[in-house]
């Protein structure tokens, strides 16, 4: 079983890790933090000891690094602004996603946080195999819709876009020409919904863009050779997003109506 552990020599039994584990399963003994077994691997007891006398056998602790200050975050009215400033990217540049870049973006969705400390979601990242990837998917979806069966009727709404694709490969109305897509498969859809927000964030960050694409998820996980090719294994996909090099540059933010708020 994978619990945390101390490093005696280093610990101080200043007791901030057993003040702050949610499962109660550090004591300070002996002036020294014991662990009691009950660990939910939260890593809250690693983030907290300020001599790093704290360490997770099978976790990356090469990657904890000192955690950002609160001087370091972005200011609150400069953080809104960047929210607002997002948009739906539906037309990308012809420019390739840097292999450094998306890993920053993959990282983003790895530390997000997780319903009961899962970990659980996978993220798939295509570009390489894109092209063979969109085959899959137009060969999947054109046998869809020419069944008449319950468990094809997903298929029907996208019925206009292979129509589109068909008469114009270049008119990719569904990939939308970006030249990355992104998939978070997790058993549930609030886990790779926080994902997702940080991943989006990390491209922005980076000077990209994406686009939340329901349509293309929802096929890919009703098509099985979709699924398989991806390789999200059993879990199902929850979140699909093109990437790229936003093609269009937008000046304002756009206008949203009044703020549905209830302060109590």
């Amino acid at each position: 079983m994978t619990m945390v552990e101390v490093d005696e020599a280093r610990c101080i039994g200043c007791g901030r890790c057993a003040d702050d584990c949610i499962a109660d399963d550090l004591r300070i003994e002996g002036g020294v933090a014991q662990v009691l077994g009950r660990c939910l691997l939260c890593g809250h007891c690693v983030a907290v000891c300020p001599t790093g006398a704290v360490s997770i056998p099978g976790y990356d602790m090469d990657d904890v690094e000192p955690a950002a200050q609160l001087s370091e975050f972005v200011a609150p009215k400069d953080l809104l602004r960047a929210i607002k400033s997002r948009r739906s990217i539906r037309a990308y540049r012809l420019q390739p996603v840097g292999r450094e870049e998306l890993e920053l973006v993959l990282q983003a969705g790895r530390y997000t946080a997780t319903a009961k400390n899962a970990q659980a979601c996978r993220f798939v990242a295509v570009q390489e195999g894109l092209d063979e990837f969109k085959r899959i998917v137009w060969d999947g979806l054109a046998c869809a819709l020419g069944r008449t069966d319950e468990d094809a009727r997903w298929a029907q709404p996208m019925m206009p876009l292979l129509t589109r694709e068909r008469r114009s490969p270049v008119d990719d109305y569904l990939f939308r020409n970006a030249p990355a897509v992104l998939f978070v498969a997790a058993e549930r859809a609030d886990d790779a919904g926080l994902a997702a927000q940080n991943m989006e964030l990390m491209a922005a960050s980076l000077g990209m863009g994406v686009m939340y694409n329901g349509y293309l998820c929802r096929a890919s996980e009703n098509i099985p050779e979709a699924k398989e090719w991806l390789g999200a294994q059993d879990r199902p996909l929850q979140i699909c997003m093109l990437l790229g090099y936003p093609a269009r540059t937008y000046r304002r933010t756009a206008p949203r109506r009044p703020g549905d708020f209830v302060m109590k």
